[in-house]
């Protein structure tokens, strides 16, 4: 990808939750840039804003939520174009099409980031499920690859467990 183009450009967003006794506004007038290739980090006081700007982001936003201003993603898989996420429909093909294939956000709390329901396996390879063309057997093994490039000890006996029988370290 071109180096003077950015992965992904945030211009001027302002966040908004429609709450009795008026808005309550999140995020003013955010700008920030993330450079193809280069660790960007978005630092600031618990309340700053900075979850709720990742969930525009992965528009993931509530329903309450008003937002303004421009989120361009330029996919470098698809260079020379730029989309504006806060154009796309909230739930439309185009954000999920996006969403965990192109852009994906790790959620910082981690006991409640997996759910509870689903075995480990079946979250980490939801997202192949979703947006790859494999079999069942070919998405267990890159899941199960997956476990084990993040440190998992044991993959395969991971891939069957549940959040709960995981280490708050694992998890």
């Amino acid at each position: 990808m071109n180096s003077g183009v950015d992965l992904l450009r945030i211009e001027d967003v302002g966040i908004s939750f429609a709450i009795i006794g008026g808005p309550l506004h999140a995020v003013r007038r955010a700008n920030l840039r993330v450079l193809p290739g280069k660790v960007t980090a978005l630092v600031g006081e618990s309340g700053s804003g900075k979850s709720v700007l990742s969930q525009a982001v992965m528009g993931i936003l509530p329903n309450t939520a008003h937002v303004r201003g421009r989120i361009l993603f330029s996919d470098p898989e698809k260079p020379g174009t730029t989309q504006d996420i806060l154009q796309m429909p909230r739930d439309g093909p185009e954000i999920r099409a996006l969403r965990g294939s192109r852009i994906g956000k790790i959620f910082q709390e981690p006991m409640t980031s997996l759910s509870p329901l689903h075995t480990v396996g079946n979250q980490v390879s939801e997202s192949l499920q979703i947006h790859t063309p494999m079999a069942r057997v070919e998405r267990k093994a890159r899941a199960e690859e997956m476990l084990d490039l993040v440190g998992f000890p044991n993959p395969k006996r991971a891939y069957d467990m549940y959040p709960f029988e995981l280490s708050g370290g694992l998890r």
